[in-house]
């Protein structure tokens, strides 16, 4: 196995993307939404944050975002993850559960409890046993010999045949009833996965990413932005990706006040919110640096005929440029990021994110329309929520690590490693002007792979203390340590990530598009704020 180390200097600065999760350090696969911890996301857990409204004392699980206060946006955090389960493999079956069964079916009223409409439930812990060789309960189905799930016989299968919508009357209507036709894609996932024996552990070649698939009729509301004087909300215009592509765009703009102003000096922010309409692989909030802007950074790569608007300006990226036409040295630098839908951020109290008011930012989307047969539109809102300096006791930084040295040939499994010292973060903290700091208080912790990642690994240099783990590349969990870890020379993080390739004929390596690998660590640690 090669290791390629990459120090924080060029990490920082050439980092490809990540993702980020709700706060927690109490499960290696949290499910923060399931309150009473039952599995699954449902009604009983929005009532127990109801009832614990404006009391965090009262029930510790019910602050979903773990921000101290149990509010309207840990409802809407709830209700937005209906019926959703804890992540625990990354075989194909549990991609079909959690994208298609767990989104579009298990519900109270059609395939969940207490309806278990046609006597069968898809919940997680149910619906493998509940499908796989058993006969449905419609009569004409059962009378022809189908079964809901039959293994290596998809035509067979009552699942499809439901889903493609039945010809004849006797076999009722098409599901998911009056919700509109499941993406094309996700059936065909299913059908691939039956074909191939409907397998509860392993993957199954050619399924792809079923996170980026959107329903036909789904749709996409605008957010509310902060109230004056608690915030700023940014906004990456809508755009289009043609059928059958994948599209990486950047688009720059500011934050303006309630009067159309720049604000003056730095703004302080303590938690972002990111919403943003299924289809996305990720979303990224980079600022852009002095030297980016002097390189003239906003007019290269520009897009024309994109934009649903002809006004808005994207600019693209050349895969085959990596340094120069995507991440170059200096030009911008990672802010937050996303490969949730909708993602609630947190810091802890007193600490926040030092921002000039006057930043230019680049919002990076990028949508895949691979298995599409019309048009997608894609776009990104950000709310950036704000302390008073007086409020500032601590100041946040990004942490990262990153190893591009991926090469995984077909049939096999590799891992890579990397490392995060905190010499060398403190060497580049003292260069610029942060002379008194000996510890860094590191308080969050996460990782990003893609769709062949398998497992994700962090540990403390120090100890060996398994810090994080996630099995999940579009939902890796956002380890929130509470005291934070507190590391001192010598001490640092890191990592092992394993990727997997059983369902292609040719090697997996580093690269930005979805079929691409990446092993990336990153988190937030925090140093006393400088007020002079």
């Amino acid at each position: 196995m090669q290791k390629q180390l990459v120090s924080i200097t060029t990490t920082l600065l050439l980092l490809g993307s990540f993702s980020l999760l709700i706060f927690a350090h109490d499960a290696v696969f949290p499910l923060f939404e399931d309150i009473n911890k039952d599995g699954i996301v449902n009604i009983q857990d929005l009532v127990l944050v109801a009832a614990a409204f404006g009391h965090p004392e009262d029930d510790q699980n019910a602050d979903v975002n773990r921000d101290g206060i149990i509010n309207i946006l840990d409802l809407v955090l709830v209700s937005s993850s209906f019926d959703a389960t804890p992540t625990e493999d990354n075989s194909t079956y549990h991609e079909i559960q959690h994208h298609i069964f767990d989104k579009s079916c298990v519900n109270a009223a059609c395939h969940g409890a207490p309806a278990n409409a046609g006597g069968l439930n898809l919940a997680y812990v149910n619906s493998y046993q509940n499908l796989v060789g058993q006969t449905p309960k419609n009569p004409a189905a059962a009378a022809a010999g189908m079964k809901l799930v039959d293994p290596n016989n998809p035509n067979n299968s009552f699942i499809i045949t439901k889903l493609m919508g039945p010809i004849e009357k006797e076999l009722g209507a098409r599901m998911p009833f009056a919700a509109g036709k499941l993406h094309d894609g996700k059936i065909e996932a299913l059908r691939k996965w039956i074909t191939a024996g409907a397998p509860r552990d392993t993957q199954i070649v050619g399924i792809g990413d079923l996170a980026v698939l959107r329903d036909p009729e789904e749709t996409f509301e605008a957010p509310a932005p902060p109230p004056p004087g608690q915030g700023y909300q940014i906004h990456l215009p809508p755009f289009k990706i043609e059928a059958g592509k994948e599209l990486e765009v950047f688009y720059a703009t500011q934050i303006t006040d309630e009067n159309g102003q720049t604000p003056k000096g730095d703004i302080f922010v303590n938690g972002f919110d990111i919403f943003y309409p299924t289809g996305s692989h990720h979303f990224i909030l980079y600022r852009v640096t002095r030297v980016g802007l002097w390189k003239g950074l906003l007019e290269k790569g520009i897009v024309p005929g994109i934009g649903v608007n002809p006004e808005d300006t994207f600019r693209g990226i050349n895969p085959d440029d990596m340094e120069g036409g995507h991440l170059a040295l200096l030009d911008r630098l990672p802010v937050i990021g996303s490969q949730r839908a909708e993602t609630a951020i947190r810091f802890p109290e007193g600490v926040a994110m030092r921002i000039a008011g006057d930043t230019v930012f680049d919002m990076n989307s990028h949508y895949v329309n691979l298995l599409g047969t019309e048009e997608l539109i894609g776009e990104t809102y950000v709310n950036l929520w704000t302390l008073p300096p007086e409020a500032v006791k601590y100041e946040a930084k990004g942490l990262a690590a990153s190893n591009r040295d991926i090469n995984v040939p077909p049939g096999t499994t590799r891992t890579v490693e990397g490392q995060w010292r905190v010499s060398d973060a403190i060497k580049l903290l003292r260069l610029q002007g942060y002379r008194d700091v000996t510890e860094l208080n590191v308080f969050q912790v996460t990782s990003h792979m893609h769709r062949h990642g398998e497992l994700f690994e962090v540990f403390r240099i120090s100890t060996g203390e398994l810090l994080h783990k996630s099995v999940a590349y579009d939902n890796a969990p956002l380890d929130q340590f509470n005291p934070p870890l507190k590391l001192t020379l010598g001490d640092g993080l890191r990592f092992e990530c394993t990727h997997s390739n059983f369902d292609t004929d040719k090697p997996i390596r580093y690269g930005v598009t979805s079929e691409d690998e990446m092993a990336i660590m990153f988190g937030f640690y925090y140093i006393p704020i400088i007020t002079e």
